[in-house]
């Protein structure tokens, strides 16, 4: 068994959608974005239904991935959910030629994860995402990421953009030009959305990582 930090991943309301299949290949393509500034240790692979799973090398590392793919979602009307366990984890079954099947507690922290922000769509249904590490769940990444999908549920598609743009370093001028609008709109919109404190708290995560 290898020590790793496993992410479920489901879609919001899937069920209601007009097209499954096209929902789940954007899911990939979302993930495939984010994969040059944060990258994964196994990359995103579909499982069961409309679930999939990912492995990082660290909590911060899945934290910035998600809060990534969150960002790049709001352009596309695709919302996820992501449980996050951190443990161990072996290959129990799976030919040369198929995706294997994983197991181990990093697996079963993630499920733990997962259900949990299930259970707090009742209470802030903004929530998307949880911690589960071994057997504890760590207050302050979870609180982090509360608040974080608080401000990313609650951004236009632009917010989200300028977001984006400024976490991958780009200057107020360069994002201004690109969006049509004027520097003053930019640093406006980013203090108003909270994609100023978005940058910081990546940066964090990330250890300074575009």
């Amino acid at each position: 068994m290898t020590e790793t930090v496993a992410i479920i991943v489901d879609i919001v309301g899937s069920r209601r959608a007009d097209d499954r299949a096209a929902v789940q290949a954007n899911v990939h393509a979302l993930f495939r974005r984010v994969e040059e500034s944060v990258p994964p240790v196994l990359a995103l692979w579909s499982t069961a239904g409309d679930e999939f799973q990912a492995t990082y090398s660290s909590v911060a590392d899945a934290c910035a991935a998600t809060t990534l793919v969150r960002l790049e979602a709001v352009d596309t009307g695709t919302d996820v959910r992501f449980g996050i366990g951190r443990g161990r984890s072996r290959i129990v079954s799976g030919a040369a030629d198929e995706i294997p099947i994983y197991d181990g507690s990093a697996w079963w922290s993630a499920r733990r994860a997962i259900d949990t922000v299930h259970r707090l769509a009742g209470r802030t249904g903004r929530a998307r995402a949880w911690v589960v590490d071994g057997e504890d769940e760590p207050a302050d990444t979870n609180a982090a990421l509360l608040l974080r999908d608080e401000l990313i549920g609650s951004m236009k598609p632009r917010e989200a953009r300028i977001a984006r743009a400024m976490i991958a370093g780009r200057s107020q001028a360069q994002i201004a030009e690109a969006e049509g609008i004027t520097q003053s709109a930019v640093s406006q919109s980013a203090r108003r959305s909270g994609a100023a404190t978005l940058v910081t708290v990546q940066s964090l995560w990330t250890g300074g990582r575009a």
